[in-house]
């Protein structure tokens, strides 16, 4: 339906051929036409309706699996996108975001592991503009986001763990009916998000954009105790700063060509809680680039890829209660993105 509804002006697009010529004034700024990034929402105060479509590959590169022994796991996955914005007035508008993504392992010891998971996202946020100059070029937007995120982890290490730890608690378990409650973890978590975000025109064929971002997180998950007979409510919680920042080349202008490239580069620092394990810190780098094209000033539609070089680290404890680690882990995308800008 989503897919439907962003099509549906692109199908009857020669019906107003003016109409669809004419840039939309929110998304057009100091002579430029922006695209939107992938790392970051936009200075823009824009009514849209986009989705993304997307593939990753997640690396856990020498993951201790016992005290002697460490494995390299990797992830597949699959992600749906949809966003909305709905611009009230020149200074203000509403946004949407709902993403659905499913994981899976990728070799048994990711699989034993990890297993896989089903989790969405839902999140809902204004967007208020503080400046925007047509002489130079430049806006400046205030953004305040609440999300939601509902997961379930299917995993057999907890399982195995049970049967080695209890084994003829869960064993009663098992014949019970209860193997599920052991195979599946949910999880939820509620977050509120702000930051402040720049959108500059450097000439008709380059901008800039920018944002610095914070947000704090609370996660519950409820894993499966055999001793105590029912679910365990695990809370942990995270907060992070995000700076990014995206610098586009149009060669439309220029060169006649409809085609526009954005470099995008993502830094992450924060602290993070986990259960029976020390706080950590927070520290990535993330790279993406993005081939759109740049010929309908109401569309955006592209390709993008995406890679976070150095997260954090997968960590777990040994027997003696030692914290171990994993070499930083990779997260690698890539994205078909369809937008239409009103």
């Amino acid at each position: 339906m989503a897919l439907g509804l962003l099509l549906a002006p692109l199908m009857t697009a020669g019906a107003v051929p003016s109409a669809e010529d004419t840039p939309p004034r929110g998304r057009q700024l100091g002579g430029h036409t922006f695209q939107l990034p992938i790392f970051q929402q936009s200075a823009l105060i824009t009514t849209h309706v986009g989705v993304r479509e997307g593939v990753a590959r997640y690396s856990v590169p020498n993951m201790p699996t016992s005290d002697i022994e460490r494995r390299d796991l990797w992830l597949l996955g699959v992600q749906s996108t949809l966003d909305l914005g709905l611009r009230l007035t020149d200074w203000l508008a509403l946004s949407v975001f709902g993403r659905v993504t499913s994981v899976i392992g990728a070799n048994v010891v990711s699989l034993v592991s990890d297993g896989g998971s089903l989790d969405s996202v839902g999140q809902a946020g204004v967007g208020v503009r503080l400046l925007r100059s047509e002489a130079s070029g430049t806006q400046l937007t205030l953004r305040a986001v609440g999300g939601l995120t509902k997961e379930r982890q299917l995993t057999l290490l907890p399982f195995i763990q049970a049967i080695t730890n209890n084994p003829l608690l869960t064993v009663d378990d098992v014949l019970n009916g209860q193997a599920r409650d052991y195979l599946l973890v949910p999880s939820s978590e509620k977050s509120v998000t702000g930051g402040v975000f720049l959108a500059q025109a450097l000439g008709p064929a380059f901008s800039l954009q920018a944002s610095a971002v914070a947000d704090y997180a609370w996660r519950t998950s409820k894993p499966f105790d055999a001793v105590a007979g029912g679910r365990l409510e695990q809370k942990t919680e995270v907060a992070r700063v995000n700076l990014a920042a995206a610098l586009t080349a149009d060669m439309g202008p220029p060169l006649g060509i409809p085609i526009a490239v954005m470099g995008e580069y993502l830094f992450t620092t924060g602290w993070r809680t986990e259960v029976d394990l020390p706080d950590h810190t927070l520290n990535s780098h993330s790279l993406a680039l993005g081939v759109y094209y740049s010929g309908r000033p109401h569309l955006q539609v592209g390709l993008g890829a995406a890679a976070t070089l150095d997260a954090e680290p997968r960590r777990t404890l040994n027997v003696d209660g030692e914290t171990l680690e994993s070499d930083d882990t990779t997260l690698t995308y890539a994205q078909l993105i369809l937008r239409y800008i009103f």
